[in-house]
């Protein structure tokens, strides 16, 4: 009886182990395919990461080109909007503010600097207009305002300061006012 005990208990606990073996090796495929499951879900996630890193890049790369973008605009802004000034100063010539300021700008300008060349007969000729157009493109071209004026046979310029109206000889600088505006 002992002896049937033993076996018995052999017997029993050989089962035991059986089952704990068969537990345990259903448990370990169990723990296998969840370790498969976890393994695949991490490669899905990392893939993910992956993507998701790489649309940052061009994110970031996209990012860079519109700042760029943005500086060469805001430099071509900056460049048309001096570019609109010079010309608006040169589209709107100011007056002469006194003729202080009119006869020092005519010492600078050498319009009357020109050779005189009268009755040559030549197409060439620098004479009376030419004098009186030149110095209205460079009074023009340093934003003031001066016109073309015609006295019998002659052209000269003319210019107003305040209310009053002078006439000038582009061939000798000569100043002189011609009357009052109003």
């Amino acid at each position: 009886m002992f002896l049937a005990c033993i076996v018995a208990g052999i017997g029993i606990g050989w089962l035991t182990t059986k089952g704990n073996l068969e537990a345990a090796r259903m448990t370990g495929g169990n723990l296998k395919v969840e370790n498969e499951q976890y393994a695949s879900s991490l490669k899905e996630a990392n893939w993910q990461v992956e993507i998701a890193n790489q649309k940052i890049e061009q994110a970031n790369a996209s990012l860079c080109l519109l700042n760029a973008s943005t500086e060469e605009l805001k430099q071509r802004l900056a460049e048309s909007e001096k570019f609109g000034a010079y010309w608006w100063e040169r589209a709107h010539p100011r007056e002469f503010e006194s003729l202080d300021e009119l006869k020092a700008w005519l010492a600078k300008d050498d319009t009357d600097k020109t050779i005189y060349i009268f009755g040559s007969g030549c197409l060439g000729a620098y004479d009376c207009d030419d004098y009186a157009v030149a110095l209205v493109y460079n009074a023009f071209l340093d934003g003031y305002s001066i016109s073309l004026q015609v006295e019998g046979n002659h052209m000269l310029n003319s210019t107003i300061i305040g209310d009053r109206i002078y006439f000038i000889e582009p061939q000798n600088d000569k100043v002189w006012l011609w009357g009052d505006r109003d």
